[in-house]
């Protein structure tokens, strides 16, 4: 079974070159039959005329004889190996005219009709017409034949190497017309080309695109509405899943705030410590699913130019008490302005996030530092025990926790970082190994 190419275009050269060749064959075979009847009621008409020549000048003398001396005087003129004889039941009565008879008596047909026949020899391939005939009450038969391999028969030459001559001509203009058809299917299938980029550009940030080009062709636009159709429920399903998230996380914000309140009441003072760490990480990983559903509709809000330097001492500034009590140290290194276009809010997040767990999960006495230097890009680098190489592809991932025991990390700092890392159309980079662990967060620079 022949396997067809996985390419549309492909297939459409192949199916047309297949049509092409089966009617260039179909045609030419046409052609050929034609010419080749055609040739025939040719040779037969001019045999025939020869066959009525003769017919006219045969006399039967005295005695039986059988003379056409006449013939010279009315007969055309013999065409290039021609000839022509009349013979009875048992023999030739006259040799061949003009050249000796090509063919034995026994080879030739006496029938009650006019017969058509073709014969080869040894040297040619010859055609002939016999034709019956009465005279003075005794049955003869008047014979034309034509040598066919004679130089200066042309005709049936040029019939018997059509096929192959013509074929031979044919076959560089069929390859120039499949690669004119390939052109015009490449043309045509522009829109389909831009269309399929156009997808390719569809994600959570822009999720309102559809394939809206006039030139798509007629048979892809039912595709192109089943893929716009596909695209309007997934939409609303994402907005669905958003504003739920966004509500409920909305709606908890209070109870934990009010949980909060009486927790500090608790006497026991181990008991108000736990309470108050557990509500913390609650409010925590709230805090986080909230700005995970602003997230996915950052693409429909409006970039501006945004100061990394500015917005990693903000940072610094924030995180600095936790570090200090924690027995940590923080370290800034910036060469001035550092501009991208960007969300000031996310991107202030983001690195939040990246400080916040450096300082939580390395030991005490560890040295944090924030590198802006770089244009577009903002590193935040520690000299801790690093991150196992088997969890580095992990720690991206939404809810993904090393230590799934440990109730202030909800597992969604760093999967923030990015998803606003590709919402800027950059990226985040992590390197680790003992002793050293640096996030990379790179934007595009202004």
């Amino acid at each position: 079974m022949i396997r067809l190419p996985r390419s549309l275009l492909a297939r459409i050269l192949w199916w047309h070159g297949i049509a092409v060749v089966v009617t260039a064959l179909a045609v030419s075979a046409s052609v050929y039959v034609f010419l080749d009847a055609t040739v025939d009621h040719l040779e037969r008409q001019t045999l025939r005329a020869q066959v009525l020549a003769v017919r006219s000048a045969i006399v039967v003398r005295p005695g039986g004889t059988v003379d056409i001396a006449a013939y010279d005087a009315r007969r055309p003129p013999l065409a290039a190996g021609m000839t022509v004889m009349v013979l009875d039941e048992r023999r030739v009565l006259t040799d061949g005219m003009v050249t000796p008879a090509p063919l034995a008596a026994p080879r030739i047909p006496r029938r009650d009709d006019e017969t058509y026949f073709t014969r080869r020899s040894r040297q040619s391939f010859y055609a002939g017409l016999s034709v019956p005939v009465v005279v003075a009450g005794r049955r003869l038969w008047i014979v034309a034949i034509q040598n066919l391999d004679h130089p200066a028969n042309v005709i049936d030459d040029v019939v018997r190497q059509f096929l192959l001559h013509g074929f031979s001509v044919v076959s560089p203009l069929l390859l120039l017309l499949l690669g004119i058809d390939a052109l015009i299917v490449r043309r045509a299938l522009r829109p389909v080309r831009r269309a399929s980029a156009l997808v390719r550009t569809i994600d959570a940030s822009r999720p309102d695109l559809r394939l809206t080009d006039p030139a798509i062709p007629t048979e892809v636009r039912p595709l192109a509405d089943a893929v716009n159709s596909a695209l309007d429920r997934l939409t609303t399903s994402l907005r669905m899943t958003r504003d739920f998230t966004a509500d409920a996380a909305h709606e908890l914000r209070t109870p934990i705030t009010v949980a909060r309140v009486r927790a500090a009441q608790v006497e026991d003072p181990a008991l108000r410590a736990a309470l108050i760490a557990d509500l913390d990480a609650l409010a925590s990983t709230v805090g986080h699913l909230l700005d995970i559903a602003e997230l996915d509709s950052i693409g429909q809000l409006a970039m501006a130019p945004v100061d990394l330097s500015a917005t990693a001492q903000h940072a610094v500034a924030t995180i600095a008490p936790l570090a200090f009590r924690q027995g940590k140290t923080l370290e800034m290194r910036e060469d001035g302005a550092n501009i991208v276009d960007g969300q000031q809010q996310f991107i202030e997040r983001a690195l939040g996030a990246l400080l916040e767990n450096a300082v939580k999960h390395t030991p005490r006495g560890c040295h944090v530092v924030v590198d802006v230097r770089e244009a577009g890009v903002i590193s935040v680098a520690d000299d801790g025990p690093g991150i196992a190489p088997s969890d580095q592809e992990l720690v991206f991932h939404r809810f993904w926790r090393r230590d799934r025991t440990a109730a202030a990390n909800s597992g969604l700092g760093l999967a923030i970082v990015q998803r606003v890392a590709l919402a800027h159309g950059g990226n985040v980079v992590l390197m680790s190994r003992p002793g050293l662990t640096v996030f990379t967060l790179r934007f595009f620079a202004t």
